[in-house]
């Protein structure tokens, strides 16, 4: 058992009571509750036998460990990810009660699906847990499903090798018979698919993306999904692998509000009795750019409800010699700041963050104004930059240019040998305009 207190566990960024969690599967929301499961073996610090585990919330912050969702005692086959779906139009003509039917989709070398009729808490096999759906060659895995509007149909993409990495792409009436019907092949593409529908200027497009959240945007008719993509982009200005800052990212189905919520995988982040964690959820949209369509992501606004004190700083000049310090940052804030480049063509200035009595820092965060270049990543500001900075004891997401930049990173601010202290510095002139920083209060009980 865990009171959640440990020195690296995150405050505000989901991790499993105990036990190892991966891959987000069958993220969805009923009737006013949240539904989160994952990938979790909830007897080993390592990857083992996958179970999918479970939490709920009834705001996207503040959540609940729930028994398993998914057991391979009970449940057959490969419990590996996937996605799940809220029957709400009874399709699959298997409601029996109050509740709607909830799908669940798994497995290797073969899609599998179980169903809830008790609002998402217990699963049952369908058809004894035969195979529903048989992606192309030698490995699969990951089905995702989403409803098509257009066509009243359910689709569902899966990965597999067929060919070299892509997606297969099947659909059905009823969420229990499906036909394959395409395939989307590209090299970069491996694992962890979703799709997802995204309006932009009125127009209905299919973001279709994989584990390392890289992606390509395109139309879907039903049955094939095409794109004139050259080049796909990434989510995260900091890609990278399985286990890393940021992976097998997954959209929520059956939001009331129409919103695009995603929640990733960390893998970085680990203690005496977990390993892994979820980045904190982020609203994502398709927005027009220069260069075409792209996904820009922030916070959900419900991060608002963990606000537990407010101080701001500015306007003011800050100089070489005269930084803004701040002393009692905590250990889990949210840091919002705009700054007037017009006066400042060169130098930089850096967020350090966690700073300790001895001027240490457990991280810093960077602009070079000349360069143009935020952390590292090419980031042009026209006049003014905003930068959003989630910290917490064992994460760090970086947010700036209304949500064009994102990245999502483990970060060991280990209570127990960092400070609380934050400090803004430069090395020429700067404008601050303001900086809020608003302390969070823990998501877990006390």
């Amino acid at each position: 058992m865990t009171d959640y207190q440990e020195s690296n566990r995150g405050q505000f960024h989901f991790s499993p009571r105990s036990g190892w969690m991966n891959d987000p599967n069958g993220l969805l929301h009923y009737r006013g509750t949240y539904h989160f499961y994952f990938q979790h073996a909830p007897n080993s610090l390592v990857w083992d036998t996958m179970h999918w585990g479970h939490a709920t919330s009834t705001d996207l912050v503040h959540w609940q460990q729930q028994p398993n969702a998914l057991d391979p005692t009970v449940h057959v086959g490969d419990l590996w990810s996937g996605g799940g779906v809220v029957d709400v139009r009874n399709t699959s003509g298997l409601k029996d009660g109050d509740h709607d039917p909830i799908f669940v989709f798994t497995g290797t070398q073969g899609v599998r699906t179980f169903y809830s009729l008790d609002g998402g808490m217990t699963f049952t096999a369908y058809d004894e847990g035969r195979v529903i759906a048989q992606p192309s060659g030698h490995e699969s895995r990951d089905p995702k499903v989403v409803w098509h509007e257009p066509t009243q149909t359910w689709a569902m993409v899966v990965w597999s090798d067929n060919d070299g990495n892509g997606a297969d792409f099947f659909v059905s009436p009823d969420l229990r018979t499906w036909e394959r019907t395409g395939r989307y092949v590209a090299d970069w593409f491996f694992e962890c698919p979703d799709f997802t529908p995204m309006e932009l200027d009125g127009t209905v497009h299919w973001v279709l993306r994989d584990g390392r959240g890289t992606y390509v945007v395109g139309d879907f008719d039903g049955r094939e999904f095409r794109t004139d993509w050259t080049e796909a982009h990434t989510v995260t200005v900091n890609p990278g692998g399985a286990a890393g800052h940021y992976y097998a990212a997954q959209s929520f189905d059956n939001l009331p509000d129409g919103r695009v919520v995603t929640m990733a995988w960390q893998g970085l982040n680990h203690g005496s009795t977990w390993t892994g964690n979820a980045s904190f959820p982020v609203q994502q949209r398709l927005v027009a750019t220069p260069d075409g369509p792209r996904l820009f992501s922030m916070p959900v606004d419900e991060l608002a409800s963990l606000r537990r004190s407010t101080k701001t700083w500015g306007p003011e000049q800050l100089t070489a010699e005269s930084p803004l310090l701040i002393d009692d940052a905590s250990t889990s804030y949210e840091l919002e700041a705009t700054i007037d480049l017009t006066a400042t063509p060169a130098g930089s200035f850096t967020f350090r963050l966690r700073t300790g009595s001895d001027g240490s820092a457990a991280r810093e965060v960077t602009y070079d104004i000349g360069a143009g270049m935020l952390d590292g990543v090419p980031l042009a500001a026209d006049g003014t930059l905003t930068i959003r900075l989630l910290v917490d004891r064992g994460q760090l997401a970086i947010f700036a240019a209304d949500g064009a930049y994102y990245a999502c990173y483990n970060v060991d601010f280990d209570t127990a040998s960092t400070g609380d202290g934050l400090q803004l510095t430069t090395m020429a002139p700067l404008r601050l305009e303001s900086l809020t920083l608003h302390q969070l209060a823990s998501i877990w009980p006390l």
